[in-house]
This record gives C-alpha cells, sequence and structure tokens, in this order.
C-alpha cells in the first residue's frame, strides 16, 4: 500500500511526536505500507521549515530517509475540475503513485476529503488510520 502525504503531513510528523501524522511513519513499516512525496512537496517543507522551531529540522532529516520520493506529475490525461492550481501536482502526483492521499488540508481538499479521485482515496492521517483499524489491517 502506497500513502502519499503532502506537505501540511509531513510537517505535521516533524513537528510533533505526537498525533496520527508521526503515527503514519511509526506503524508504515509492520503495515508494509510505502510513504510517498515528489520534489515538489519536499520543497514545500524546505520552504516552510524556517517557521517551525528548529527541532522540526533535525526530525524531518530523519523522517525523509522514510520517504520514498516519485517524480511529480503535472498533468492528467482524464478531465478533472479541481480549483486550487497549487495543489494539482499533489492530487496528479498522489493518483499516479499511490493508493492514498494523505493530507491536513482542509481548505484546499475540503471537496475531496473523505472520498475518493478517480479511485484515490483523499482522507486525513487520522481518517486513514481509523479506517485501517475498523478494517483490521492496521498492525502496531
Amino acid at each position: 500500500m502506497r500513502l502519499f502525504l503532502d506537505t501540511s503531513v509531513l510537517l505535521a510528523a516533524c513537528a510533533s511526536a505526537n498525533g496520527a501524522s508521526r503515527e503514519i511513519f511509526r506503524v508504515a513499516g509492520v503495515n508494509r505500507w510505502v510513504l510517498v512525496a515528489t520534489p515538489y512537496v519536499v520543497e514545500e517543507v524546505l520552504r516552510n521549515l524556517p517557521d517551525f522551531p528548529v527541532a522540526t529540522s533535525g526530525e524531518w532529516v530523519r523522517l525523509r530517509g522514510e520517504i520514498l520520493v516519485m517524480d511529480d506529475v503535472l498533468t492528467l490525461n482524464r478531465p478533472v475540475v479541481f480549483p486550487v492550481p497549487k495543489d494539482k501536482p499533489v492530487l496528479f502526483s498522489a493518483l499516479a503513485w499511490a493508493d492514498a492521499l494523505i493530507t491536513l488540508d482542509r481548505g484546499d481538499f475540503t471537496t475531496l476529503l473523505g472520498t475518493t479521485f478517480y479511485g484515490l482515496a483523499v482522507l486525513r492521517p487520522g481518517q486513514w488510520l481509523e479506517r485501517e483499524r475498523t478494517a483490521g489491517r492496521l498492525r502496531d
């Protein structure tokens, strides 16, 4: 199972040892999840890190090693109505490389949260963990 983690999830995981974003990193290996991002997302993380406490950068260095970085996907050969141009590379890349897009961005992904986009589940970290727990697939 491949999980595409957007910038908001990566920053949350780096900023706090608690919470669902970090929990995804903690249990990814035992659940055989591959954590995926793209250069576009990595650049967004690097651009935003200075806004966080210094320790967050250290956590980024550690967690970065657990992420498979795939190529950015900038276009799609399907019709798309998604009003946020800056997040199209996130959505399109997630569709190309993952089974689920995990995001905390309620503003830009509000119309997709809890639904699917061409079969791609779009969920918050806590929703993902709860879904897997309810299905009996989540291992600690």
